[in-house]
């Protein structure tokens, strides 16, 4: 039975050092419906997210050792389901930048300065060229802090960056996100 009390940070301390079955079931069970959302976030399909569900409780077994416990458990887990799901977009020739431009359009707003609304297709001209100029790693880190809202100490284990290296990155990213707002706001666009 489940104890609601137990960390899954604990659960996985627990499946690292006794190799308990259980608390590694545990975990999944906690789990399981969280990752088919995420997994079908990014696939847009029932089926192809039951396959990528699989996949990454697959790979959660095998890197369970790599788990380092200085991060959320949920935000380490986040790391494999997003690469798990951008190597499957990859694979299927379907496009990873429209899947986090999705993703992150509706947190936009958020990021710009001084902005309210912002009309959906200026929203995906300032994210489309955005991402061109983002590294995939810190696509991920956007993704991570803006749509999935973990924090910065999480970010930080989970990618093995330092703390100002993200905080950097993350300025850097508004800041060209504002300069591209900028750019566009009285294109012919809107």
């Amino acid at each position: 039975m489940e104890s609601p009390f137990v960390s899954d940070e604990s659960l996985a301390h627990q499946f690292q050092t006794t190799g308990d079955k259980q608390a590694f079931s545990i975990l999944v069970s906690r789990h399981k419906d969280s990752i088919l959302r995420k997994c079908k976030g990014y696939v847009k399909n029932e089926a192809a997210a039951q396959d990528l569900r699989q996949e990454v409780l697959i790979k959660l077994f095998l890197k369970m050792n790599s788990y380092q416990n200085q991060a959320k458990f949920s935000t380490w887990l986040f790391s494999i389901i997003h690469n798990t799901s951008i190597d499957y977009l990859r694979k299927n020739k379907r496009s990873v930048e429209n899947v986090l431009i999705e993703k992150l359009k509706d947190k936009l707003v958020d990021l710009v300065e001084d902005e309210d609304e912002i009309p959906d297709v200026l929203s995906i001209q300032i994210l489309e060229d955005l991402l061109e100029q983002l590294s995939p790693q810190d696509r991920t880190l956007l993704v991570m802090k803006y749509r999935e809202e973990h924090q910065i100490k999480d970010i930080q284990q989970s990618l093995g960056l330092s703390e100002s290296a993200i905080k950097m990155r993350l300025k850097r990213a508004r800041e060209r996100i504002n300069k591209l707002h900028k750019k566009y706001k009285n294109s012919p666009i809107r």
